[in-house]
């Protein structure tokens, strides 16, 4: 290789070039690479910033709870009336009915071995009293039990039938359908039915058998008192079945301020009643008879 050589035989300038040329492409290098890498670590911090602002803004996850309304009706703290069907044949749960000490309302079927003894015993002991009026269902066109209001009765029959059957059952304040399907849909009944009963002082209970009822638009034209059942309760026996109805209508109370229940005299029922009363109430519902709900 040819060798190029200065006068003083020196390698000093080649030296010097050498470390110019390196310091000018630091330099340049330095130039880009500084500016992208504010670019970068701006981004980096961005994100990280974001991340950090999502985690702090995030709020735990809380289950839905229903607050207490004032009734709609009513004023006051939600209520919840519940009313026991079928009482009169049996007087073997009346006892635990009354162990619950609250003010449950037992709606007496007419006319059985029990009825007038369940009635004096319940309201001796601050329960309230209910007719349970036998009325014709869907599919039946003959009585099935003793003074069953049918659609083919006569007006003379049917208010000779609820005359009978509050005679029967004493301290009664209000009445609501044993069955029924048929009978409150069918507006001349229900018609003669809450005409005679508002006369007598007394309210009426849709039990709401059938959606086809026409008792609702029938008592508003009467101008009696009236409610319709919003729960049933028992449908399904098992003691935690009627305990997961009687859920749904404490949701029904805190939601609307109020809720007619409608239950049976059964064992299971009872028992799921008694254990759900410390829940009711710990919600803010007050359990009431059906008489100082209806309207």
């Amino acid at each position: 290789m040819k060798q190029y050589k200065y006068s003083n035989g020196s390698n000093k300038p080649v030296l010097i070039f050498s470390i110019i040329f390196i310091l000018v492409v630091g330099f340049f290098t330095a130039r880009w690479l500084i500016p992208h890498g504010k670019k970068h670590v701006a981004s980096a911090t961005k994100v990280t910033e974001k991340a950090k602002n999502k985690i702090i803004s995030a709020k735990p996850v809380l289950p839905v709870v229903i607050q207490p309304k004032p009734s709609e009706k009513s004023g006051g703290e939600p209520k919840m009336a519940i009313i026991l069907d079928d009482w009169g044949q049996s007087s073997v749960l009346l006892e635990r009915a009354i162990a619950i000490k609250r003010p449950l309302t037992l709606a007496v079927i007419p006319h059985l071995s029990k009825s007038r003894d369940i009635a004096e015993k319940a309201k001796a002991n601050g329960l309230g009293v209910m007719l349970h009026m036998p009325m014709q269902p869907k599919g039946k066109k003959q009585a099935t039990e003793p003074h069953m209001i049918l659609t083919t009765s006569s007006e003379a029959q049917i208010i000779q039938y609820l005359k009978q059957a509050l005679e029967s059952v004493p301290y009664v304040q209000g009445v609501n359908n044993h069955q029924g399907s048929a009978a409150t849909s069918d507006e001349r009944v229900m018609r003669i039915v809450l005409t005679y009963l508002k006369k007598k002082g007394l309210f009426f209970i849709d039990s709401h058998v059938i959606a086809s009822s026409v008792a609702g638009k029938v008592a508003e034209e009467v101008g009696i008192r009236f409610e319709q059942r919003d729960v049933f309760i028992d449908n399904q026996p098992a003691v935690e079945a009627v305990m997961a109805k009687l859920k749904e209508a404490e949701h029904l109370a805190l939601a609307h301020g109020r809720v007619v229940v409608i239950g049976h005299d059964k064992k299971n029922t009872l028992e799921a009643i008694r254990q759900m009363v410390p829940e009711i109430e710990k919600n803010g519902i007050q359990l009431v008879l059906i008489r100082d709900l209806v309207e």
